[in-house]
Formats: structure tokens, C-alpha cells, sequence
């Protein structure tokens, strides 16, 4: 693995947690809730509201791996009921209670200043050409709050790892086979995580063929040339962060003392699933 790969990874799984843990933060839910919306109109709509009041098509750009016509119904639903702005505060008030209460007794405040900092210094003046949901992102105003701004600063960071993620694996499969192959190589139950991304067994059996025919899956699992090209669009995604990794300089040390003990405070405290340490995809 290249130097540029360990730093990438490092710092996508001790951001991770942090940044996305707003999926999965009750604070969060409860606000939308306030609004109207179901789960999946709130997710689609407040992850996609710094683009504004987008298209349904223009979300599922945004995003990839999704079902569009799960993102249709969700987008076009959520937008009758609110507006990006209400959204985009229930979802800042959400991840920075959810982080206030799970870091609020471990995080020294000067700590979470510095990491943030360090945070925002990585995303400053990088260009935004072709990574949509960074862009959206990078014009919002910054949260005044301690924890929100930590959570805003690693939101950024996610969301360009994100963009150029989907660019990496466009050119190669399709967005219910990226899913396949994605569950496969992360070593976690076939069949599950494909299923939130809207897809149905239907849709989930003409991957697995296709992919079959191009001889990435046998038997239930990857192949060799299979693990090779999601290991390729892994080291690609990697690579797309160059711009970020540049800028962090020789303060990743530093960075990452800080973040690794809050993030895994935030998954043992049920703010995120399962951390991202634990994936099984080597590139």
C-alpha cells in the first residue's frame, strides 16, 4: 500500500464516525421527525439540502449506489414538506448534541479546536470541480458551536473521500454491482447492506450474474480479478484525495492521536454502526 493510501485510510476511518454518525444520532432523527419527514425522506433530503432544494435525479448523481426510484419517492416527498434551510438545521443541532453527548466528558474543548482547525486546513481553497456533495458543503456557513464545527470540518472531508469515490468506480461497474462487490470485500454479510441502498432481490440477483459473467464473483464471492478491481477502485479513491492529504502535511500524527479515541467513543456509544477500522478492503 502506498503512503498516500495508509494516510487516506487513516483518515477516513477516524473521520468516519464523526462525520456520519449524524445518520444514525436520535437528536437528529427527532428534528426531522418535527418536520414530517420519515427516515429515508430525511436522509436523502438532509445529506442532499446543501445543494439545495435538488432534483430527485440530481441527488441520486450526488450520491451513487442508490436505487433512483427509492431516491425519487424520498426526494420528491421530503421536498413538499420542508425546506433545505429547516433542514440543514435540524441536521447541524442533531450531530453536534449527538456528539455533545458522547464526547462532551472525553474531549478537552482546545483538543477539539485544534483537531478542527487542522480539519478545516485540509479543505481550504481545494478546487470543487466534479465533487458535487463537497461543493455543497464547502459554501455553507460554518457552525459557531464546538462540536459542530468539529462535525462539519470531517463532514467535509468525508463527503470529497465520497465524490471521488463514485468517479473511481463509474468507469467499472454499476451502482448495484459497486454494492455487491462493496459487501464482499468489506467481509460483511452478503445480501444486507445492498438492501439499503434500495435495491430488491430482483435487482441484487442481475448483479450478482453480471458480475458472475465477468468472472468478479464465483461461487458467493470474489474472484481474484474481482478483488483486484475493487482493490483498483479503492487505491483510485485513495489517489483522489491527494489535494486533502497534501495539506494535512506533517500534522497527521498529531491529527490522528486526536480523532482515533473520539471516534471510538462514538461507535461503542452506538453514535455509528461499526468502525471503519474493522473493514476488511487492503487495496
Amino acid at each position: 500500500m502506498t503512503e498516500i493510501s495508509k494516510t487516506a485510510r487513516t483518515l477516513r476511518n477516524v473521520t468516519e464516525p464523526i462525520a456520519a454518525g449524524v445518520y444514525f444520532a436520535p437528536e437528529a432523527q427527532e428534528g426531522y421527525q418535527a418536520l414530517g419527514l420519515n427516515y429515508f425522506e430525511s436522509y436523502f433530503c438532509s445529506r442532499g439540502a446543501c445543494l439545495g432544494a435538488a432534483p430527485w435525479s440530481v441527488v441520486c448523481a450526488a450520491f451513487g449506489a442508490f436505487k433512483p426510484s427509492a431516491v425519487e419517492q424520498a426526494v420528491t416527498a421530503g421536498w413538499q414538506k420542508t425546506t433545505p434551510e429547516a433542514l440543514l438545521a435540524a441536521r447541524e443541532h442533531g450531530a453536534t448534541a449527538q456528539l455533545g453527548r458522547l464526547l462532551g466528558e472525553i474531549a478537552n474543548p482546545a483538543d477539539v479546536s485544534r483537531a478542527t482547525e487542522i480539519l478545516y486546513s485540509m479543505t481550504d481553497g481545494v478546487d470543487p470541480s466534479g465533487r458535487a456533495l463537497y461543493a455543497g458543503l464547502s459554501i455553507l456557513d460554518r457552525p459557531t458551536s464546538t462540536f459542530g464545527a468539529l462535525w462539519h470540518a470531517a463532514d467535509l472531508v468525508r463527503e470529497h473521500r465520497g465524490d471521488g469515490h463514485i468517479a473511481a468506480w463509474i468507469p467499472h461497474v454499476d451502482s448495484t454491482e459497486i454494492t455487491v462487490m462493496t459487501e464482499l470485500a468489506w467481509g460483511i454479510p452478503a445480501r444486507t447492506y445492498v438492501f439499503t441502498r434500495g435495491w430488491d432481490e430482483d435487482d441484487v440477483d442481475a448483479a450478482y450474474a453480471r458480475l458472475t459473467d465477468r468472472g468478479l464473483i464465483s461461487d458467493g464471492a470474489l474472484t481474484s480479478a474481482g478483488t483486484e478491481l475493487r482493490d483498483h477502485i479503492e487505491r483510485t479513491t485513495d489517489g483522489s484525495t491527494r489535494a486533502v492529504i497534501d495539506r494535512l502535511g506533517d500534522r497527521a500524527e498529531e491529527l490522528f492521536g486526536l480523532l482515533d479515541s473520539w471516534s471510538d467513543a462514538i461507535v461503542s456509544g452506538g453514535g455509528y454502526p461499526a468502525s471503519p477500522k474493522n473493514l476488511r478492503v487492503k487495496g
